[in-house]
């Protein structure tokens, strides 16, 4: 049966937060920087990190604005045209 941390009272319902002393029941399972790294949400957050060690900030940003308004370019002929013109 499990038993509160703080006050070795029995929990077996589970609770979250201790009946008797109103403190948590249990310890943390993990902390706060835990990140699984096989979701597609993990995926996203590397790629979002930059490399400053092999990557000046200035070239990064540079490349980053080519890239959005590369994009933007595309989404915009897409609206107003109703297709994408590769050429941009």
């Amino acid at each position: 049966m499990a038993k509160c941390q703080h006050c070795s009272t029995p929990n077996p319902e589970g609770h979250f937060n201790c009946r008797s002393c109103g403190k948590r029941a249990h310890p943390q399972k993990w902390s706060t920087q835990f990140v699984v790294r096989d979701t597609p949400m993990a995926t996203a957050i590397r790629k979002d990190q930059i490399d400053f060690g092999t990557v000046s900030m200035d070239d990064h940003i540079k490349k980053t604005k080519k890239y959005n308004d590369k994009e933007r370019a595309k989404k915009l002929d897409k609206a107003l045209w109703g297709k994408s013109n590769g050429n941009i």
